[in-house]
């Protein structure tokens, strides 16, 4: 009986070995910046392998307590990605929405990845909003 569960012990022990080395350990990061009536979140990994897809999201917060409009292209929040070669079409102006106290605005997007190395995800406002983000480092194995 004793062996029956030391044997069952070490067959489920190398078999949740074998499957956590298959297991991706991707890092993720948020990065924020702040107006004072604005807040930008991006979240992205940031270590990736060529032919992966990297999927990024980007909040963009009103914290004002008055209505706002905002003039701004489409999307608001727009993603650039150094170790891509895919490339976006986008609108550029003619925009307008009315941000109310505590409104959210989220933009996801995809970059399949093609380049290894160290690549930079770059975050852009097509909006009259002065926020602006450091390039966030992705390193592509």
């Amino acid at each position: 009986m004793s062996s029956s569960v030391l044997m069952l012990v070490l067959i489920v022990s190398i078999i949740f070995t074998g499957c956590s080395s298959k297991v991706k350990n991707e890092d993720t990061i948020t990065e924020r910046v702040e107006t004072s009536d604005f807040v930008l979140e991006v979240t992205t990994t940031t270590v990736t392998g060529t032919g992966d897809t990297i999927k990024v999201k980007g909040t963009l917060k009103y914290t004002g307590s008055k209505p706002v409009e905002v003039t701004h292209g489409r999307p608001i929040i727009r993603f650039f990605f150094s170790g891509s070669d895919e490339e976006r079409s986008y609108t550029d102006v003619g925009y307008y929405t009315e941000f109310k106290s505590g409104q959210v605005i989220e933009v996801e997007d995809k970059f399949m990845v093609t380049k290894k190395g160290k690549q930079n995800l770059y975050v852009d406002m097509t909006a009259d909003i002065a926020l602006t983000m450091e390039p966030i480092e992705i390193l592509v194995k």
